[in-house]
């Protein structure tokens, strides 16, 4: 090997080892138009809880009604057009393991959720 090829490759190391990167790092160049990661983490938790609230029936209506009784849209309440929202999954989809960061963002979210109902809740019971 001679000395140019030896230099070639010790140059572009760091190259190939930002190229290779893992996906974290990836992640923080979010394409503009792309939910970020605390953004699209939050609107998973609104879609989360609305589909709990529908599917639970905590009005008690009937199933005829229910389409306009819940009509709960995170992405109006979040400001966040349904192209913007299709575009952030595909985005992320390449990156499954941002993507699970996110998951497990979301589900922890839902957990703290859901231990501050049930400490309201015997709270409430105990007075």
């Amino acid at each position: 090997m001679t000395k140019v090829s030896f230099c070639f490759y010790i140059l572009s190391l760091p190259f190939l080892f930002y190229a290779c990167g893992n996906s974290q790092h990836k992640a923080a160049n979010v394409p503009s138009g792309i939910l970020n990661e605390e953004q699209f983490c939050k609107v998973l938790t609104d879609f989360a809880l609305a589909e709990s609230a529908a599917n639970l029936n905590i009005k008690s209506i009937s199933p005829i009604k229910t389409d306009s009784v819940y009509a709960f849209n995170p992405l109006v309440e979040n400001n966040i057009r349904k192209s913007q929202y299709d575009s952030t999954v595909q985005f992320y989809t390449k990156q499954p393991e941002v993507y699970k960061k996110i998951y497990e963002k979301v589900l922890g979210r839902l957990s703290e959720i859901s231990a501050d109902r049930t400490k309201l809740n015997s709270d409430s019971l105990s007075k």
